[in-house]
């Protein structure tokens, strides 16, 4: 007797451990957003998407991570897909972060670092209005909130919004304070503000600002291996010699601008992460199976190891055939599910319902010329935008709606 009772003892807290470790609530890890960063920066300048995804995705689907946890990998997410210009997944992990974020310790600066975030994404959309809008929002105690590399940013988009105004002079003073925010701790984003003088200095006509600025952002970009600065700072570049009736060095920043975008290829980089999501997903669900299909062959060798003592303490026979009778609700309702799981997998939208993406206002009014049959120029002239803004709006429109061209607009 005593010997039944030491197995059964034994079965049952295996089960209960096992229940416990999955759950989290024996053991919890905590991220190091700092050391976090760097790794998935690292992999992302090698191109090491899938990596830096599947890295990420262990992280939010852990059992044991915190909130705090799966907040610093959805951010993490999102750079991620920003750098391929995928902002309608930016914005969902934005999203997702804010909600991991609520009614933990960083509550406040979660919800100040989505703030930046989402003004930073209308912001290199050139969707100006809302991005006004969203840096309105921004209070002091915002920027307090922040590490060094998104003051810097928000700085650029302080500076962008003086030179829009025209006031030179302060625009200037403004981006050289953000290049002083992040020289020392965070000097591979230096570009990125590098970057908004070559603009200012397309504004004033000023060659001097415009090379030196140039020639810094390159020589960062280079140092730390961030191609995404490179193209950055040879479009700029070509705009501003376009400017100067300087053609012919106009024409060979575009070139080389059009040379590393080809590299980079961001496009294709986003759809096969797409696809790689979906299939963690899948393997993911399956392991979900597995663990629920394990957790019912414990429940049932426990029910047999329980009857057979129970037989012999008759005394809790009723008990037992209480808790049998609730076991077989669980399967049944677990079995129920299964199937309605299994019966949803396999549908999917086939209608492209433009409301369910984030799309600006311009880029709906692209959508909708595109749908007339309208050209590239045919559009540009009917908005006063340039042919290259339309295309530039276009590839930010297929890769939201995941669509490869025009014709599927249509």
């Amino acid at each position: 007797m005593n010997l039944f009772r030491e197995v059964f003892f034994r079965k049952g807290m295996l089960v209960l451990y096992c229940i416990l470790v999955y759950s989290g609530m024996l053991f919890s890890q905590t991220t190091d957003p700092i050391k976090l960063n760097k790794e998935i920066t690292a992999l992302n300048n090698a191109y090491k998407y899938d990596s830096a995804i599947i890295k990420l995705e262990e992280i939010i689907n852990h059992p044991s991570s915190t909130s705090i946890d799966r907040y610093y990998a959805y951010i993490e997410k999102a750079l991620t897909y920003k750098r391929l210009y995928n902002y309608a997944v930016v914005l969902n992990n934005l999203n997702y972060a804010v909600e991991e974020g609520r009614g933990t310790a960083i509550e406040d600066h979660a919800e100040a670092r989505v703030k930046f975030e989402k003004m930073f994404i209308h912001f290199d959309l050139l969707d100006f209005q809302q991005a006004r809008y969203h840096f309105d929002k921004i209070t002091e105690r915002d920027l307090e909130l922040v590490d060094p590399p998104i003051k810097a940013f928000y700085w650029n988009v302080a500076g962008t919004f003086k030179i829009r105004e025209g006031k030179y002079e302060e625009a200037e003073a403004i981006l050289r304070q953000g290049i002083a925010v992040i020289e020392n701790e965070n000097p591979e984003h230096l570009p990125a503000v590098y970057c908004k003088l070559v603009n200012l200095a397309e504004h004033t006509r000023n060659p001097e600002l415009a090379e030196w600025a140039f020639e810094k952002g390159i020589y960062y970009s280079k140092k730390y291996g961030i191609d995404i600065y490179k193209i950055r700072m040879h479009y700029d570049m070509s705009h501003f010699y376009l400017k100067m009736d300087d053609y012919k060095n106009a024409y060979f920043h575009e070139r080389m601008g059009s040379e590393l975008s080809g590299v980079y290829n961001a496009p294709v980089q986003s759809g096969n992460l797409n696809l790689l999501e979906r299939e963690l997903w899948n393997k993911r669900r399956d392991l979900e199976r597995t663990y629920e299909r394990n957790v019912q062959i414990f429940l049932v060798i426990l029910s047999v190891i329980l009857l057979a003592f129970l037989i012999v303490l008759f005394q809790f026979f009723k008990i037992n055939k209480q808790k049998r009778y609730f076991i077989e609700l669980e399967n049944e309702r677990m079995r129920q599910e299964l199937e309605e799981i299994s019966k949803n997998a396999g549908k999917s939208d086939s209608e492209l319902i433009l409301e369910k993406y984030n799309l600006s206002d311009r880029q709906l009014q692209i959508i909708e010329l595109v749908k007339q049959g309208k050209t590239n120029k045919e559009i540009g002239n009917e908005l006063f935008i340039s042919e290259n803004t339309v295309k530039y709006h276009l590839k930010i429109i297929y890769n939201v709606l995941g669509i490869e061209n025009r014709f599927d607009l249509k």
